[in-house]
């Protein structure tokens, strides 16, 4: 079940997507996750400043935004079996 905000966000997004001439399934979001995350990628390159601002919250509450992965480098590994050490 969607919070009120989030039902909120998805009405804002439905009727401005409708002047634009995009139809959305409201049901359809709040179910599939597939679904939500390609109409609200397709949103996200209109060229209205409130439907892109609103699709971005919409994404982040849906959890669409994840943080970004960082690289880790592995660490060098050393080799188990050689003797290292000084000569005498």
């Amino acid at each position: 079940m969607l919070d009120a905000a989030t039902l909120a966000l998805l009405a804002k997004v439905k009727m401005l997507a409708k002047k634009i001439g995009i139809n959305i399934d409201l049901v359809r979001m709040s179910n599939e996750k597939a679904y939500a995350e390609t109409t609200l990628k397709e949103l996200s390159n209109v060229d209205d400043p409130e439907l892109v601002l609103i699709v971005i919250q919409l994404m982040n509450q849906l959890g669409l935004i994840g943080v970004p992965v960082q690289e880790t480098k592995p660490e060098p590994q050393q080799e188990a079996g050689r003797y290292v050490g000084s000569l005498r």
